[in-house]
């Protein structure tokens, strides 16, 4: 989202008259509301990267002091010899200008050689005869400015409003299919809206409507885990195939270009509206269940003949504490914890007699049914978890939902909702890019299965 040539103009008119006078300078700016004069303030190192460091925001008392503090601790991240200049964006004092006491401590800042010489003091309003007042009343006690105070913000223009909605819409709702989902902004008119963001407003409450809709056609929410457990430490190329700022949201696009020849892939591509649909009904995300994790839990919860086996390699039986530590720790802990975060946060090396476990599960098997009986594990293990972390969900294994026909490995059953949890157990370090194709189509098969059974989806 750029800001109009004369804005981008007048501020870089701003930065080099600042710097030619070797003094900070203060700058009241005004536009109406939604105009995008505090993302504007917030961002002038996106916008003019050759000037601006990173803004400051800026929230305390205005005193040279305070001012003062903020800025050294921030230029302190930064060469000594960097030129650009400190933006300093006071967005807190809307529609309060600056009393004359707060003005003279503004003019001792901004005069100050080790900071304030090199900082853009940015006083927004909506009010232009507020903007007017203050600039007039700084120049009174500081001298006349370089430029024409204040400075009148101008948003993008119109014509790139709809494409700004689209990318805005896809990146705060994590769902990059927004049209299959029938959101299009290219049919709302930005010429029956003051501003942009009052039509991004407009557009942002029907799609929160939609989804909302989407979501209470079921009796009960349901959520869809899907869990791999092997080798791997973290999540690998599952990054690939989920959401780039949600956490595990499987993304539809991806899966489908990753799996294109597969049957599943050419099901779905004939149905790529109701492939998004299916993800955003479901919540539907995928994670990595490393070896520090499912080791510990098989070792202590597993089937009798897995857990001699695993006693017999050396892997100490784990207390309820140690096996509650483990699963916080993985991604799958994260989740059920409602944590956010970079799903390729590393987890470390698994430990060698972790993966000497693993490997020798791996070569036992996990087909032939042996993967329901460590699926009862885990739900035993999440049943501990839930205890010690105060989680309010009862946990099943392989059995049918009260309210649908589905039986997941998992349930984990809330008062209002239920997270399905399906688990699959790969030899190997499975999260690499070789397995790309494998893992996406896996998925798919999955969401497919989900669709049928409630009935989403043809046969």
């Amino acid at each position: 989202m750029t800001p109009e040539v004369e804005t981008q103009n007048l501020l870089e008119d701003a930065a080099r008259g600042l710097m030619a006078r070797g003094e900070g300078l203060f700058l009241p700016i005004y536009a109406p509301s939604g105009t995008g004069k505090t993302t504007l303030a917030n961002n002038l190192d996106k916008f003019l990267p050759g000037l601006f460091l990173p803004t400051i925001l800026f929230s305390g008392s205005v005193n040279a002091d305070a001012l003062q503090r903020e800025t050294a601790h921030h230029l302190s991240k930064f060469a000594v010899n960097d030129k650009r200049i400190v933006p300093i964006n006071i967005d807190h004092r809307e529609g309060s200008p600056p009393s004359g006491e707060e003005l003279a401590e503004i003019k001792r800042f901004l005069r100050h050689p080790e900071g304030g010489s090199k900082a853009l003091i940015l006083w927004p309003d909506t009010q232009r005869e507020l903007s007017e007042a203050m600039s007039r009343a700084y120049s009174d006690i500081a001298g006349k400015p370089p430029i024409d105070l204040p400075v009148a913000i101008s948003g993008p223009p119109r014509e790139t409003w709809q494409e700004i909605a689209k990318t805005t819409l896809r990146l705060v709702n994590s769902i990059d299919s927004l049209e299959d989902l029938g959101v299009e902004p290219s049919s709302y008119d930005p010429s029956g809206f003051t501003s942009l963001g009052g039509f991004l407003r407009e557009i942002s409450d029907d799609f929160a409507k939609l989804v909302t809709s989407i979501r209470r056609e079921m009796r009960k929410s349901l959520r869809l885990a899907i869990v791999f457990a092997s080798e791997s430490s973290d999540a690998g190329i599952l990054t690939h195939l989920t959401s780039s700022n949600q956490f595990g949201l499987l993304d539809g696009s991806a899966l489908l270009d990753s799996s294109p020849d597969s049957e599943v892939g050419k099901w779905w591509k004939a149905r790529r509206g109701l492939l998004t649909s299916t993800i955003v009904r479901l919540d539907a995300r995928a994670f990595s269940l490393p070896p520090s994790a499912s080791v510990g839990i098989l070792r202590r919860y597993g089937p009798e003949e897995v857990k001699e086996n695993l006693n017999s390699l050396g892997v100490r039986l784990p207390g309820d504490s140690v096996v509650t530590r483990n699963i916080e720790r993985c991604d799958l802990g994260k989740y059920l914890l409602g944590q956010s975060k970079a799903i390729l946060e590393t987890k470390g090396t698994p430990t060698t007699t972790s993966l000497l476990a693993f490997q020798y599960l791996a070569e036992s098997g996990f087909t032939a049914g042996r993967d329901k009986a460590l699926n009862y594990a885990l739900a035993e293990a999440l049943t501990a978890f839930a205890s010690a972390q105060g989680l309010s969900y009862t946990t099943t294994a392989e059995k049918k939902l009260d309210f649908c026909p589905l039986i997941p490995d998992n349930s984990l059953n809330f008062e209002k909702e239920a997270i399905c949890l399906e688990y699959t157990w790969r030899a190997s370090d499975f999260m690499v890019a070789k397995n790309r194709g494998n893992i996406a189509a896996y998925c798919l098969r999955k969401l497919r299965n989900y669709s049928r059974e409630l009935g989403w989806a043809p046969e």
